[in-house]
């Protein structure tokens, strides 16, 4: 025992001895609202790490549910139902937990919110199972199942935010009481000594806490960062083993269409190229999935090298002026009177843009016009992927970078992660994405990259 804190205990056994009956009482209910607030700290503390492992529950199901879809494993079905049967183990743990009836509600919506969603994927699963295709499966989530998404998660949200205000509540009760119990210790003994003696101790039980609480605040942080390394690692495994049967599809796909004859045979080489753009769509999805699990982890990694900008662009207009005249789109690609040239990843730049025109040709009705164009302005390239397809409100085109958020026609057609993944590939590079549309008048997406010294 340090010489402080044996002063300190001198100190209280002498005022002890003064006015023993008054330090009693005091001590008396310090003890009980101490013990209170250990009782509430626990509880607390367990209510975070119980909420966070049910975000944890509806993130493996948010990502087990695509993979069912894709591969048609029934085995991971079994898995699905186990993390439902958890998830409400968790619901029925934070119940016990909680100490109020507007509480108790937002968990039995939680629970009602997530019943309703288990409903909805054994029906889209078996849909996909029962020989439904992929689009149709994917069409059906993002319709019934993305707003019940959002429901749940809001709910939790509800729920995380009562607890907290109803623990820091108490919490200030609390400290208030024990504040009132050393002012009244304060008053009677009239002694500066008793006074500098309970805020030493008060001062010991805040660092205490404090690090309480930063033992708690690391234990999340593992907590977290383990679900997210296995998450990764799921995906990754996930990914390679769809790689291996998409390549040979592709490859095969290939080999049929460059038989002698099939040119003869319309719709031969109609269904090859249908299996071509099937198979490159699937090969675009899973390295969207890659790449959001990179960013999330923060591993995404840029192999930079001297990249001609103008001849990556012109590569890429001649690859969808194909798709834009099969749609019935006019398209155009202008390019800088100069040459400007990048120090940057090429193929992730390639991949910004070929996501950009992907988008325009995807979102612009038949006899539309969709354009590539780049210039050079202030020490920087600007490329610019215009449209005149459906267009966004600026609500809409404030949030169209969120991984988290799908507007209407972009939920009905894709996984809503290209955006987010361009996103953090430009800024990765010191550049910018933005967007400018107006509802019915298309929209204009700019990419604008820093030119290499």
């Amino acid at each position: 025992m340090v010489g402080y804190e044996r002063r300190l205990l001198v100190l209280v056994g002498l005022i002890a001895l003064a006015f023993l009956p008054l330090l009693a009482a005091s001590l008396f209910f310090l003890a009980r609202f101490s013990a209170a607030q250990d009782r509430l700290d626990a509880v607390y503390t367990r209510t975070v790490i119980l909420a966070h492992d049910l975000r944890g529950e509806k993130m493996r199901q948010n990502a087990l549910v695509p993979v069912i879809v894709i591969n048609g494993d029934k085995s991971l079905l079994v898995e699905l139902e186990r993390s439902n049967r958890r998830f409400d183990a968790i619901v029925g743990d934070l119940r016990a937990l909680a100490r109020d009836d507007e509480t108790r509600a937002a968990l039995g919506q939680v629970s009602t919110l997530q019943r309703r969603l288990l409903v909805l994927q054994r029906t889209g699963v078996a849909q996909r199972l029962d020989g439904g295709t992929m689009s149709g499966a994917n069409a059906f989530f993002q319709k019934n199942a993305g707003p019940l998404t959002s429901s749940i998660d809001a709910a939790i949200d509800r729920f995380t935010e009562r607890s907290a205000a109803r623990y820091q509540a108490e919490r200030t009760h609390n400290q208030a009481v024990v504040r009132g119990v050393f002012g009244v210790l304060v008053l009677a003994s009239a002694c500066a000594f008793v006074l500098c003696a309970f805020l030493g101790r008060l001062l010991l039980r805040l660092v205490e806490q404090k690090r309480s609480y930063d033992q708690v605040a690391a234990r999340l942080a593992e907590r977290e960062k383990a679900i997210s390394l296995a998450r990764k690692e799921a995906v990754e495994v996930v990914a390679h083993d769809l790689n291996n049967p998409i390549t040979t599809i592709l490859f095969a796909s290939e080999n049929l269409l460059a038989q002698p004859g099939v040119e003869e045979q319309p719709k031969v080489r109609s269904g090859v190229e249908a299996i071509l753009l099937a198979t490159e769509t699937m090969r675009r999805l899973i390295r969207n999935i890659l790449d959001h699990s990179k960013i999330e982890a923060g591993g995404l990694v840029l192999a930079r090298e001297t990249v001609d900008l103008r001849r990556l662009l012109a590569d890429i207009a001649d690859q969808f002026a194909l798709s834009a005249a099969r749609k019935g789109l006019d398209f155009a690609y202008t390019p800088d009177a100069a040459e400007p040239v990048l120090e940057a990843d090429g193929g992730r730049i390639g991949q910004v843009v070929a996501n950009l025109l992907s988008n325009a040709i995807k979102f612009t009705e038949p006899g539309g016009t969709v354009s590539l164009s780049s210039r050079v302005a202030d020490g920087a390239v600007v490329v610019e992927v215009r449209d005149t397809g459906w267009g966004m409100s600026p609500e809409q085109a404030a949030r169209v970078f969120d991984r988290h958020w799908q507007g209407e026609a972009a939920a009905a057609q894709g996984n809503g992660l290209g955006l987010a993944i361009s996103k953090a590939i430009v800024e990765a590079h010191g550049g910018r994405l933005g967007v400018d549309s107006r509802p019915g008048e298309g929209s204009a997406f700019s990419v604008v990259l820093p030119l290499a010294a």
